[in-house]
This record gives structure tokens, sequence and C-alpha cells, in this order.
């Protein structure tokens, strides 16, 4: 796919072009590049970056508007709650900016709706090979789906989707187009709002200190798809830095 479009940023609260020279250099000086797709309201975006100083962190949302709380926030002095190591692109991920392939160590789908939740779920080849242009290679994607969607009444929006579940993930062929767009599925599974701390603490907190939501929790490893790693490569250990897994301790 051909990207061209600019790199529109949100700081404070009016959209601008972030001139290349800024991003390399905000890029070549981060530890760890961090990019939050469907960013929303940008809040754990903030949160990632505000615990980590020394990460870039990229929040991309088309809804530019919803993220301008925080962007005013971020512009801040650090002293004040200020980040800025935090970056609020205005952007689908289907039309990602060129500037954006290739820059991050980790991509968060944290509960995505509409485009990118219908994308990641049926597997669609825009969203999917958007996600896997952002990724350096070895990265792993996760994603964070709220499966009480699809409990009554269930929103107009999705009732023709298909319930995403570990099951469904082989059954629907989802794993297949993943790997054929370059994402090496390591893990699949269902969290109970008990153990989200033990994946992500950003998760248990968009969620709300008093959710009973369960989440499906999704890991893969951006790839080339013509030499895919062995399961046991993508496989994250616990804790293991290697795997590209951060501490979210936020």
């Amino acid at each position: 796919m051909t990207r061209t479009a600019a790199l529109k940023v949100l700081v404070g609260k009016k959209l601008t072009d972030l001139a290349p020279t800024e991003l390399a250099g905000a890029l070549a000086a981060a530890e760890r590049v961090l990019v939050d797709v469907g960013t929303g309201d940008a809040r754990t975006a903030y949160r990632q970056a505000v615990a980590h100083p020394e990460w870039l962190v990229i929040g991309v949302d088309p809804a530019w508007q919803r993220m301008t709380e925080t962007a005013v926030r971020a512009a801040r002095k650090p002293a004040k709650g200020g980040a800025p190591n935090l970056v609020l692109v205005s952007s689908a991920i289907e039309t990602v900016p060129a500037a954006l392939h290739g820059v991050a160590d980790e991509v968060t789908v944290l509960m995505p709706w509409g485009k990118l939740l219908r994308g990641v779920v049926l597997g669609e080849t825009d969203v999917l090979s958007g996600l896997r242009a952002v990724a350096k290679p070895g990265a792993p994607l996760e994603i964070s789906i709220g499966t009480s969607i699809w409990r009554d009444p269930i929103p107009l929006e999705i009732r023709d989707l298909p319930e995403l579940t570990p099951e469904a993930v082989a059954s629907t062929g989802l794993a297949d187009r993943l790997a054929a767009l370059g994402w090496q599925l390591a893990d699949v599974r269902l969290v109970p709002h008990t153990e989200l701390d033990t994946i992500s603490s950003s998760w248990a907190r968009r969620l709300g200190s008093g959710a009973t939501e369960t989440v499906l929790h999704l890991r893969a490893i951006a790839v080339d798809p013509r030499d895919p790693v062995r399961p046991q490569d993508a496989a994250a250990e616990p804790g293991q830095d290697a795997a590209g897994e951060p501490q979210r301790d936020v």
C-alpha cells in the first residue's frame, strides 16, 4: 500500500504538521517506541508516556477531537504533568502515514471500536496491514477486546460481527490471515477482570476499578510473512523483556 499523507499531530487544541526532522530526533532519542492504535481519548497513552519518559509513545486515532484534553495536558511543562514524549497522530491505521512505518517496538490496540474493531475481528487486510506497517520486525502486537459487547443488548453496530473467542481465532481463519500479513500468533486467551493486572494495569484502568469485564487478549509478533518465526520464538516468557513485553505499572 502507498501512503503519502502528511503526519498530522495534535498540539494542544490544534492540528499541525510534524516536521520530519523533529520526528526523527524523537525516534532516535527514545529507548523504546510504543504505538497505541485507536487511542481514543489518549489517556492510556499519556499514562504510559508519563510512567516511561525514556520512551516515545505515539497515539493514533482518526477522531482527533477526542484527544484534545489529553493533548492540552501533555503540552504542559513536565513538572506540571506534561508529557513531551507523547505524540498524538490524527490518522486511521489503514491509512497511516509513511512517516510511522517501521517505528514501533510494540503496538497496542486496547478496546477498539468501529472500523478498527471490525478489521481486527474479521482480519481485514487494510487494518492488519496498517498495524504491521508501523511495527519493527519482532515487535509484539497486543490486542484487548471486552467480551461484554457481544452480550444483550448487543450494539447495533456489531450485530453482524462474530464474537471473537480463542476458538474463533482458529476456526474463522483469523490466525491464517494474521500470518499472511506478517503477524505470527503467539497467544490468545480470555482474561477475567481479576487477572487484568497480570497482562496490563492500563487495561484495568481503562475498564475502571469496579468493572467485571472479561477481556479477549491476543498477542502476535511482527514477522516477515515469507519467513515466520517458530511458535516457541513468538511465545513470550513472563517478564521477558526480549520478547517485547513492557512493564505496565502505570
